[in-house]
This record gives structure tokens, sequence and C-alpha cells, in this order.
């Protein structure tokens, strides 16, 4: 792999009306988005990994779910779908989700876990079979659960989870992509945050399963990747129905663990962020803060709308990039 993520998706950009750079793979602001389990649903830097040589093998499951890889040199996308998930309520949703990650997982040493990206249909609706827990659950924490115990059995008390993002589409099925390789990950957690696997139950019976970000080793050098990030200080939303707050919160978030992962960097020292937005009009206060923050600087952003893992969270950025030395 000899390209830098901003070198492969220099054919992929283009001006929009207003002058402004963006990708080709930008989607509809209009209309929340949906995942359909091809390589649309990824954001553009994967393709750095997964090029237009990848073949792609359909896997054996269990029935009920949908699954198959697009491998391409050491690098491998497997993608695991559970059809109309959006019908299922909790326990039934909780044991497709446990049963999906399963396949997601098996066969993969915990070693090649790089970035997987959870979509979960209707992912702040409550699950109607537990409205009498003492915490209700909604879908988001239902899904959690099974995840968590998809790593416990698979993995026997992992030490640390792949770097994610888990957020809603207004699709019906639960879709899972997780990128693999030989690519020797290194957790980074955020000093302002408590790690994922130690939330309080109020978030769930059982805790999300993910670090905050990770650097991989590639054959162009060691890359960061980052997970989702919002506006949560602790464990707790910060900033409640203020935008401008959460954006600001989200981007010292992103700054803090940048920094963690390669002392100095900064946010825009990754090529592309992928920022979920739940109302496509805060699409230019996220870039004019960028701007704000970081003049002169030359992340590719992209955008989709589309609902996050807690209700009261705006705005979530993801990145990733070649941890290479240039001006911010």
């Amino acid at each position: 792999m000899s390209l830098s993520v901003r070198e492969n998706m220099q054919q992929g950009k283009k001006l929009s009306s207003t002058g402004e750079r963006v990708l080709e793979g930008d989607f509809d602001l209009s209309k929340h988005w949906a995942a359909d389990g091809s390589a649309a649903d990824l954001p553009a830097w994967t393709s750095v990994f997964i090029g237009d040589d990848a073949v792609d093998l359909a896997l054996e499951c269990e029935s009920g779910i949908r699954a198959f890889e697009r491998k391409s040199g050491d690098w491998t996308i497997r993608t695991v779908v559970v059809p109309a998930a959006c019908l299922m309520q909790g326990q039934d949703f909780e044991r497709a989700t446990h049963q999906a990650y399963r396949r997601l997982l098996l066969g993969i040493p915990h070693g090649h876990l790089l970035r997987i990206w959870n979509y979960v249909p209707r992912i702040n609706d409550a699950v109607e079979d537990d409205l009498e827990a003492a915490v209700p659950r909604n879908r988001y924490m239902a899904f959690n659960a099974g995840r968590f115990q998809s790593f416990q059995e698979v993995y026997e008390r992992p030490e640390w989870f792949p770097v994610a993002s888990g957020v809603g589409h207004a699709g019906d099925d639960l879709v899972l992509h997780l990128l693999h390789g030989d690519g020797l990950p290194r957790p980074v957690d955020n000093p302002r945050q408590v790690l994922p696997v130690d939330y309080s139950e109020k978030f769930g019976d059982l805790p999300p399963a993910f670090v905050r970000a990770a650097t991989i080793q590639s054959d162009a050098g060691e890359y960061i990747l980052v997970s989702g990030t919002a506006s949560v200080v602790g464990e707790d939303s910060a900033h409640v129905e203020d935008f401008d707050r959460q954006l600001e919160e989200t981007l010292d978030n992103l700054a803090m663990v940048v920094d963690a992962c390669r002392a100095g960097f900064t946010p825009v020292h990754l090529d592309h962020w992928l920022v979920y937005l739940l109302d496509a009009t805060q699409r230019g206060k996220v870039l004019a803060a960028v701007e704000r923050r970081w003049p002169g600087h030359q992340v590719e952003i992209e955008f989709r709308v589309q609902k996050l893992c807690r209700p009261e969270l705006l705005v979530e950025i993801e990145g990733a990039g070649l941890a290479a030395e240039r001006d911010a």
C-alpha cells in the first residue's frame, strides 16, 4: 500500500456550487442515510485498504443473516446483515446481534480486529419487552449486550476492543462492517472520558465494546483510527440541546485523543473525517468551526444525516489518516 488516504481520493473530489471542496461520495443531506451492506456504507478512506481489485466471497452463516467478505491483499472487510432487524424487540434483537457478531468475529485473530462500523435501525427506540426493567433499555443498549457477549465468547475476556462507530440509520437491517488484517493495533484512550467498558449500568447491563482510538501498522506507515466521538465528558453527555457547545466539546475530545495517539498531532493531521449530524443545516457550522480552530487545514470532511447512539447527541465525528508529518 503506497498511497495515503489523501492521494487515493484526489480523483473523488469536486467543487461545490460555493467553491468548497467536497467528496463525490457525499450523501444527499436532505434525508436520513440508510446502510445497505455495500461498500458505499463505508467512509472514503477505506478505499486505501479495500480497492477496486477486491474479491467478494459469500460466507456460510446461520439462517436469518447473511455474511460476505471483500478481500484486497492483506486487508479484508467482513460484512454481516440481519434483515428486518427494525421489527425485533429487546431480547430478540439482543439475540440477533449476538448471532451476527459471532459471525462477524469468528475465525479472525483478536490482534487483527482493526475497525468496525455498526449501523443500528431505530437505534433510540425503547424496547417493549424491557419496559419493566429498573433502567428501561433502548435498542442501542440491547445491541450493546449482544455485542459484548459475542466478544466474551469468541475471545474470552479480551483486554481491548477495536475502534468502532455505532450510529442509527434509516434502513430496516442491522448492518455490521469489520476491517481486519495484520495491522498490529495499539489501543488509545481519551483521558477526558471513561473507558466505554467501564460505563455504569445506566447505559445498559453490558457496556459498549470499543476503544476511543488505535494506531495500526501498514506498509505505508502508522495509521491513526478514531472511533465515533461526541460531546461526552466522563461518561455523560454534555451540553444537551446546544449544538454549538456540543460541537466544541466534540472537537476538544478529538484533539485530546489524536494527541494521545501521537504527541503534537491535531485532528486535522488526519486525512479524512466522517461527520454524523441530526440536522443537515448544521453542516456549515462544522466547517466554520474546523477552519476557525485549524486555519488552512486540508482534511477531507464527509457528512451524513442520521440518529446517534444517544438521542440527546447532535453531532459525532470519526476520523482516519496516515500519521505522516505535515503542516496542520
